[in-house]
């Protein structure tokens, strides 16, 4: 059940990572700085 549960946090990680990254993109890089990409 551990693996299922590290399944489920890497899904959400994954997700939330990737829609910040697109909210980062989509502004233009004033976010998140561009050194830390």
């Amino acid at each position: 059940i551990l693996y299922f549960i590290f399944g489920i946090w890497s899904g959400i990680l994954g997700l939330s990572m990737s829609m910040i990254i697109r909210m980062e993109l989509s502004m233009g890089g004033n976010l998140i700085g561009n050194d830390q990409i």
